[in-house]
């Protein structure tokens, strides 16, 4: 018995990556991509037989399947990019929350606004998110959180695709070599005790190491990682210590982190903790407009709903505008006030 133990162990510790990893395959066009992979969260490495232009506010982009890559850069050194998340709802206070972080973002010259998941916790609200983000005729980046249900987002942006071709499916499109910045998209959340929807979008370990290894800096803009939650910290001033009293973030986040040398990390989840930077050690606090050459943020939650923060305060919603510069980055945090009397 022992002896017939050890060959298993033996086997599996064998068995190399690439077993576990989905073969990528090629899509006849953007449509059959889309269908072929509605169900899969996050999305898989596949191409286009044919590669397609989008036009984002005057740049082209080359789009080959799970890649994005800007044709013409314009000459300066500089990002600014706009990040919500966890919307959550449409009440009216959460809508007018919306409203004036797109009116702030249009004013500072954002080149991309990150919508970093849990856009809506109900179907036909996650119908009218999307709709508003669409609307903004900014150009987005939608990943996928703990809350919604992956199928109904494939619906739902489908059906809106065409219409608002400024919505980017961070779900499927995985990197983004932009103007003075690269996306890189880790959609979904890894522990499933907090899924909020019965086909919630879940990455693990694998989809981590298949990410790290396949994906390859695509310029010489930084790299920015976006996600819905955040890789693990130290102590109570880091992105994902949570109101009992500990870190929560992911292990595998902070290691792919750390290998691949991504300075920049666009994340949300841990309301509390929202408003929140810090550096490279994902431990100490850094202050907003203070350039960084490592500055991972937490832009809490958009939505109106209060919501009691690990300072003691209470959040009426919140967004965040991240500028990259030169290769250093600064952030600042713009909170609402309490809409409902």
């Amino acid at each position: 018995m022992r002896a017939a133990i050890a060959v298993i162990v033996s086997f599996v510790a064998v068995v190399p990556f690439s077993a576990f990893v989905a073969r990528a395959d090629v899509q006849s066009s953007w449509d059959s991509y889309i269908k072929e992979n509605r169900y899969k969260c996050p999305g898989p490495f596949d191409t286009l037989a044919k590669a397609r232009n989008v036009q984002l506010s005057g740049k082209n982009y080359v789009h080959t399947g799970y890649k994005m890559v800007v044709e013409n850069p314009d000459a300066d050194t500089v990002v600014k990019i706009g990040v919500i998340s966890a919307i959550k709802d449409v009440t009216e206070g959460t809508k007018l929350n919306f409203a004036d972080a797109i009116a702030w973002f249009k004013s500072a010259g954002v080149e991309w606004l990150v919508a970093n998941g849990d856009l809506a916790l109900e179907e036909f609200d996650l119908e009218e998110v999307i709709d508003m983000l669409g609307r903004s005729g900014l150009p987005v980046l939608i990943v996928l959180g703990n809350s919604e249900s992956k199928g109904s987002f494939a619906r739902a942006y489908k059906d809106r695709s065409e219409k608002f071709p400024n919505l980017i499916n961070g779900v499927l499109v995985r990197q983004i070599i932009a103007d003075d910045v690269e996306f890189w998209t880790l959609p979904g959340y890894f522990d499933k005790r907090f899924a909020h929807a019965g086909a919630f979008c879940s990455y693990n370990e694998d989809h981590v190491t298949e990410l790290g290894k396949t994906l390859k800096p695509g310029g010489m803009s930084p790299l920015a990682l976006v996600s819905h939650g955040p890789p693990r910290g130290k102590g109570r001033q880091a992105l994902d210590w949570v109101a009992a009293g500990e870190n929560v973030g992911d292990e595998t986040m902070a290691a792919l982190i750390k290998s691949n040398k991504i300075p920049f990390g666009l994340f949300g989840h841990i309301l509390e903790a929202g408003g929140a930077a810090v550096g490279t050690d994902m431990s100490k606090p850094v202050k907003s407009g203070t350039p960084i050459a490592e500055l991972y943020v937490n832009a809490g939650s958009l939505s109106g709903d209060p919501w009691g923060m690990n300072d003691g305060s209470t959040s009426y919603g919140m967004a965040m505008l991240v500028t990259i510069k030169d290769g250093n980055a600064t952030y600042e945090t713009k909170h609402f006030p309490n809409r409902v009397e």
